[in-house]
């Protein structure tokens, strides 16, 4: 299909694959299938791991929110997961995910990959983060924080909130330790974020787009159909970001997402990580915005927002 003339050619659109990486089976099964996807495919991509339990079962609280159950049941997320993850935090102990493989941590920086922070007990943050005083945010923070510089030897400078839930306190609490970029909230451009009027120097980075889960059994979108919706999605020349999982796009789903990228790459489209975006962002004039929250279409509950996406109708 030629392009619009008014738009920019698919040589300037930019795609950011974010990887979050959220329990056991996410890291050590699905994240090295991914990154030798991303090996024959000659791309780079962000991967955000949770480093701490792995307490997905206690998840199952949130049946009892409107639609979650049937989210689970129209994407298959639930299989993706497997039964035995399902049962870690409730009869079975929680493994520390980080420490599952973590050679894999330096075999993807050693490949050119960005890796960073996905909190510490995923579900955890994603349940709770929203009443958690400053001092329990700062301490689960600071243990996911240490044993990332244990594994790899570095600092992290870069962080992507479990289930896109963020707060101010959160983001003052990670300037504090280094982190320089974030992508925290859905929205359409990065921005610095602002907290009681004063804009943090942490710059946000949004999910532009959907994720699979949330579009699967939407509108007719079948797995058979995925791959070619969610490309008609990528914004012509601008920056965009994708959030996958690498216990869904990495193991059940991994056809999905490869002709995702057969389909983009066919187009020129630029694959980029996160810090890629952030360095070219950061010499350009950025607005500041708040954060809001609301719900997303195929998504139980509410996630952070960039509140002038929310304003220019981006739900």
């Amino acid at each position: 299909m030629p392009l619009n003339p008014k738009q920019p050619p698919d040589s300037a659109t930019r795609l950011v694959l974010k990887v979050d990486v959220d329990t056991k089976v996410g890291l050590t099964q699905g994240v090295p299938r991914l990154a030798d996807m991303f090996q024959r495919r000659a791309i780079r991509a962000s991967f955000f791991v949770a480093m701490g339990p792995d307490h997905s079962g206690r998840a199952l609280v949130r049946l009892i929110k409107p639609g979650f159950l049937a989210k689970q049941l129209r994407s298959g997320a639930a299989g993706a997961y497997g039964v035995r993850t399902m049962l870690y935090g409730l009869v079975l102990p929680g493994p520390t995910i980080a420490r599952a493989a973590p050679q894999l941590f330096n075999d993807l920086l050693a490949s050119g990959h960005e890796v960073g922070l996905h909190g510490w007990d995923h579900v955890f943050w994603h349940d709770r983060l929203r009443k958690l005083p400053s001092q329990r945010v700062r301490a689960h923070l600071g243990r996911a924080w240490r044993l990332y510089k244990e594994i790899t030897g570095q600092a992290p400078t870069s962080f992507a909130s479990p289930g896109w839930q963020i707060t101010g306190d959160a983001l003052q609490a990670m300037v504090e330790m280094g982190i320089s970029h974030v992508s925290c909230t859905r929205g359409r451009a990065p921005f610095w974020p602002l907290v009681e009027g004063r804009a943090l120097p942490i710059l946000e980075i949004p999910t532009t787009m959907p994720s699979l889960d949330e579009v699967l059994g939407r509108g007719g979108i079948t797995p058979d159909t995925a791959a070619v919706h969610l490309a008609g999605l990528v914004k012509p020349g601008r920056l965009n970001v994708f959030t996958l999982h690498g216990e869904v796009e990495g193991r059940e789903m991994a056809p999905i997402l490869e002709q995702f990228i057969e389909l983009l790459q066919e187009r020129e489209v630029q694959f980029i990580r996160l810090v890629d975006a952030a360095f070219a962002a950061e010499v350009a004039s950025l607005p500041a915005d708040t954060i809001a929250w609301a719900p997303v279409p195929g998504r139980a509950g509410e996630v952070s927002w960039q509140a002038s996406a929310l304003a220019g109708g981006a739900v």
